[in-house]
């Protein structure tokens, strides 16, 4: 049986959260925001119009409460309803944060209240994409070991798949996510500046590489890294690495950098799928290694 919860943080994780829940059956009897207009859209978007507020005291019509919230906010407003009082004995408190244990959320309280962790391992770009992407990713789930069942069943509820992670994990795993999520975004733009050098507008050199990241995307998703692995430090083409190389002199001195550093984890890679000999590899780690 579901428990009425209440929501804090009317932002695109939020909304996405709540919306998934509110379509599964739950209850949501509040979602709270420091701006009334944000959390009254939110509201109207998860389909339980007219229970948008500013007011922290309606936490207390929750027996579950999610906190949406930035990470470095999230003990903060904890510590602030623990505070206010507005949290009833044996209120379970949900946070979203892929770095912080669920631990954050409790004071001295100790029994009184409970805490779980959930992160879905998705990017949340905007509300309606979050909506269609969460079903079906991976969720880590951490807390009281006793409240993990209930963590598991609102995953479920989601659409998720639920996984245990421990708390002692979480910095690498969220370390993980974001060189996968966040950093692979800012791969991109670069690759789009590196692009654009050549005469295009920066949309235009954008577009140009959206088919290769689609094709890379699917062979990653079909093959894995080692065998989606192509181009030419696969190849052993140590003249086309060089060239780069020069080429990209022309540029800031951190685009070449990016391309030094991820030739090296390249070569390894391609070493590892047996595509590119030792001495070719060590003779392009050689090239990747000059500085003029």
């Amino acid at each position: 049986m579901s428990r009425p919860l209440v929501l804090i943080g009317p932002g695109r994780l939020g909304m996405t959260v709540a919306s998934l829940l509110a379509e599964a059956g739950h209850e949501i009897r509040a979602i709270i925001g420091r701006d009334g207009s944000r959390a009254a859209a939110a509201a109207r978007f998860v389909g339980c119009p007219g229970i948008g507020t500013t007011d922290l005291a309606r936490v207390r019509e929750g027996e579950l409460v999610l906190i949406a919230l930035p990470d470095d906010q999230i003990g903060e407003m904890a510590a602030r309803l623990r505070r206010q009082g507005h949290l009833a004995a044996g209120t379970v408190l949900v946070h979203f944060s892929g770095i912080h244990p669920a631990a954050i959320l409790l004071g001295e309280e100790g029994p009184l209240l409970h805490a779980l962790a959930i992160h879905p391992l998705q990017s949340f770009a905007d509300a309606v994409m979050g909506v269609r992407q969460l079903p079906g990713s991976p969720c880590s789930v951490e807390g009281e070991e006793e409240l993990l069942p209930l963590a598991e069943a609102l995953v479920t509820d989601l659409g998720g798949t639920p996984f245990r992670l421990a708390a002692e994990h979480k910095a690498l795993y969220h370390a993980a996510a974001c060189v996968a999520s966040n950093y692979m975004v800012t791969l991109i733009d670069t690759a789009s500046e590196i692009m654009a050098a050549c005469g295009f507008g920066r949309d235009d050199a954008f577009r140009l590489l959206r088919p290769l990241l689609r094709g890379t995307g699917n062979n990653l998703s079909v093959l894995g890294p080692e065998q989606a692995l192509t181009g030419p430090i696969a190849r052993g083409d140590q003249r086309t690495v060089r060239k780069h190389l020069q080429a990209l002199a022309e540029l800031p001195p951190d685009i070449r950098e990016i391309y030094r550093v991820l030739g090296q984890r390249t070569v390894a890679l391609a070493k590892r799928r047996g595509t590119l000999e030792h001495e070719a590899g060590e003779k392009i780690l050689k090239i990747l290694e000059e500085r003029h």
